[in-house]
């Protein structure tokens, strides 16, 4: 069986067995992959070293019909350095990485799109990059909610309204007049804001101003589509969670 190269993003790595490493990757041209690294954890194993998440590599692996098995590896580029709170934010956009995309996908712009992300996790705020990234990456999977207008009545979104994940974006204050159990608050200010994120260069991202309150309402908008879409708990906002409340 011949084996196949490319540049891969790690996105979760897991002991396996006694010597081995299950690993989850995405990668420029085969989208996501998961493989096993046989002997990995035995100390003289290189791969086995630069199976860490977020290494970039340059990955041989020979294909499987479900998982694939690593040959050998290289870095691509540099080890990301980062800090506590800037690996949590790291770690949900691996998460959500791995849940929204399948194997079999590839997409080479949704790959630099990651690249990008997480190098800018260790330049900018890693909360609004983070945030930037999952509204872009929901765009790119085909799930991105609607905002610009009311998913009920399709007038133009104006003022403050509602998001409903059921109905998948915005909904007017006159649609959700007395109906507003189950919907969450969806300001103005916080409207802006996603689409600022959304269209925002990850390459070469321009600098603004963010008010804490459209921040605050945006994360919980947005930790909630993604729950509702997944039909799963996020396990990386736990971590999230105990490193605030260490603040």
């Amino acid at each position: 069986m011949e084996s196949y190269k490319d540049e891969i993003v790690l996105l979760q790595v897991n002991n396996w067995q006694t010597a081995d490493k299950k690993a989850v990757c995405f990668s420029r041209d085969h989208g996501k992959i998961v493989f096993m690294a046989y002997g990995a954890r035995y100390p003289k194993s290189v791969s086995g070293r630069l199976l860490q998440p977020f290494a970039c590599l340059e990955a041989e692996l020979y294909p499987g019909t479900r998982v694939d098995k690593l040959k050998n590896c290289q870095l691509a580029a540099p080890m990301p350095q980062m800090e506590l709170e800037q690996m949590a934010y790291g770690f949900l956009m691996a998460e959500m990485t791995e849940r929204l995309t399948e194997q079999g996908e590839p997409s080479e712009s949704l790959y630099l799109l990651l690249r990008r992300a997480l190098q800018l996790l260790v330049k900018r705020n890693p909360r609004v990059a983070a945030m930037a990234y999952l509204i872009q990456l929901l765009d790119h999977c085909g799930i991105g909610p609607v905002y610009e207008v009311c998913v009920q009545c399709s007038r133009t979104a104006e003022g403050d309204g509602w998001f409903s994940e059921m109905q998948g974006g915005f909904v007017c204050a006159s649609c959700g007049a007395g109906k507003s159990q189950g919907l969450q608050s969806f300001q103005e200010d916080t409207r802006r804001l996603w689409q600022q994120l959304r269209m925002l260069d990850l390459a070469e991202p321009e600098h603004f101003s963010v008010k804490g309150g459209a921040l605050m309402e945006l994360e919980q908008i947005l930790h909630r589509y993604l729950v509702y879409q997944t039909e799963q708990p996020i396990r990386s906002l736990e971590f999230l969670r105990q490193i605030a409340g260490g603040k």
